[in-house]
């Protein structure tokens, strides 16, 4: 089985390759991601999202959730962002520090039949979703990184 961390690597190489800043990337354990903090807070971290992948290009913003196998929580998690339920705060904190307008949400997944056919019965919960190969190269299956 194809680890997240792998599919993170994977894709943070892709979105540099098309001409994306890595704003942030975050893997299990790593720490190391940005944290967008829901509008009625009321402690430090709870109900926080930690984004596995945040980008950014021209005016455009990119928050993706990659994962190794399907996971339908991660579409409801990124369709709430897009829809701007609960926090549009820590987005716009976002928008202004990458100098961004429009928001993209995605999922990364590891290229395989099973998976992809899962992915994409929720195509309309994000804008695209990239299936990763187990060499690392990775493919757009769904939605477009261009299309605002």
């Amino acid at each position: 089985m194809m680890e997240e961390e792998f599919i993170t690597k994977s894709i943070v190489k892709f979105l540099k390759s098309v001409g994306f800043e890595i704003i942030s990337f975050d893997f299990p354990q790593s720490g190391s991601g940005f944290l967008l903090h829901p509008d009625d807070r009321k402690s430090k971290n709870k109900g926080s999202i930690s984004p596995d992948v945040v980008a950014a290009k021209e005016h455009m913003l990119v928050v993706m959730e990659n994962k190794n196998r399907f996971s339908r929580r991660d579409f409801e998690k990124l369709k709430n962002l897009r829809e701007g339920q609960g926090y549009t705060k820590s987005l716009q904190r976002l928008h202004e520090i990458c100098g961004t307008s429009a928001l993209l949400v995605g999922i990364g997944i590891p290229n395989n039949k099973r998976t992809i056919e899962k992915a994409t019965s929720l195509k309309d919960y994000v804008d695209f979703i990239v299936a990763v190969d187990s060499d690392g190269s990775c493919h757009l299956i769904e939605g477009s990184l261009w299309n605002t």
